[in-house]
């Protein structure tokens, strides 16, 4: 009986030095069952014990793992949030929706730009009102204080000390509109992937004229051509190596005859890159016959790829967790086409969020997934 007592002390234990408070997972799925607002996008801070998930109202929420059940809510966008930003050391919350303006009558609504938030109270903090502002991709950077923002093929950097733009915008015509970004500190460098299946790796500097933008490397993953993409950019081992999720041309026109038609074009590849000379040090498997969306929480070497698998007869939403260290992967069920998950590190735990509802899932115990793939 001691014996047990003290396992379970040292449980509790653990979940209170991690931050995420024990009974936070399980209060999230039971106030996530049916809703009729579904969730579009998830993200984890695990420096600020903040999930934040965007609905399809153009709701955010904002969760603190630290307690069961405290979250805030606010009308972010009319229309839903597609991609978060954190900034810690700023205690903020950076939203972007593609909702574009909305017209109400003689009215106009400015809702291109991004809007910072704070990430305690959930009060709006600066927003951007640009009618030529095309939203794109937001991210934090490996200088204090600074975020890169995308308006299509432009990459532009706010500085939050003086909630304004700073320095010139990087314009990238030539590679298309961002999708994606990502960071490392120990490096100092930023990976960029865009609509033209580009990614660019980049260095931000603080000059005495402001902080400007400099192109170190550039890179086609494939011949130009329609709907490739980047999904997803993930930076690993101090900047040393890439992980890109992408829609490949390639597999689209390898199609399956039970691909239905939905999907085509929906076809991706999943990459690591050694950056010293691009070299494709492992092509990651997937059963997934068409990906919408792709992230991961950072410090966490796994990824997340919501899509659909199945053929004509019977198309199932699914996720997919890679492991990007030893190329397994776990595929759990969605009950919807457009889910989305993202993982709690500290938590052992993930959560699918589909349509009016919840699920948990221990990907670090996968005793309650479908293994389906083997290091190659």
């Amino acid at each position: 009986m001691m014996g047990r007592i003290g396992l379970l002390a040292c449980v509790l234990a653990l979940c209170a030095c991690t931050g995420i408070h024990r009974d936070f997972t399980q209060s999230f799925v039971d106030a996530n069952r049916g809703l009729d607002d579904d969730a579009w996008a998830a993200a984890y801070s695990p420096e600020m014990k903040l999930l934040a998930v965007g609905r399809d109202s153009g709701r955010l929420e904002l969760w603190d793992a630290d307690k069961p059940d405290a979250r805030i809510a606010v009308q972010a966008h009319e229309l839903r949030p597609q991609g978060f930003a954190f900034g810690p050391e700023d205690g903020i919350v950076i939203t972007q929706s593609a909702s574009g303006n909305i017209d109400i009558g003689d009215i106009v609504q400015l809702e291109n730009g991004p809007k910072i938030w704070d990430a305690r109270s959930g009060k709006l903090l600066h927003a951007f009102r640009d009618p030529n502002w095309l939203p794109g991709a937001v991210s934090a950077t490996p200088e204090r204080g600074l975020y890169l923002l995308a308006s299509s093929d432009e990459l532009r950097i706010y500085d939050h000390a003086k909630r304004a733009l700073a320095g010139e915008p990087l314009r990238l015509q030539q590679d298309g509109s961002v999708t994606c970004i990502d960071w490392d500190k120990a490096s100092g460098l930023i990976a960029v992937g865009t609509a033209k299946g580009v990614v660019l790796l980049l260095r931000l500097h603080r000059d005495a004229a402001g902080p400007r933008l400099e192109i170190v490397d550039r890179r086609a993953l494939h011949e130009p051509g329609p709907r490739n993409d980047l999904l997803a950019v993930m930076l690993l081992d101090q900047g040393t190596r890439l992980v890109t999720v992408q829609h490949s041309p390639e597999r689209a026109r390898a199609l399956r005859d039970d691909v239905p038609p939905l999907y085509h074009g929906l076809q991706h590849e999943t990459v690591r890159w050694n950056l010293a000379g691009w070299q494709r040090e492992h092509v990651y498997s997937s059963t997934l016959v068409g990906v919408h969306q792709a992230g991961f929480t950072r410090g966490e070497d796994w990824l997340v790829l919501a899509g659909v698998a199945g053929g004509t007869a019977r198309i199932e939403g699914r996720i997919e967790l890679v492991d990007l260290r030893s190329g397994v992967a776990w595929r759990y069920k969605a009950n919807t086409t457009h889910a989305t998950a993202v993982l709690l590190p500290a938590a052992r735990e993930g959560l699918v969020l589909g349509n009016g509802r919840a699920t948990r899932v221990k990907y670090l115990d996968q005793a309650d997934s479908v293994p389906w793939s083997a290091p190659r």
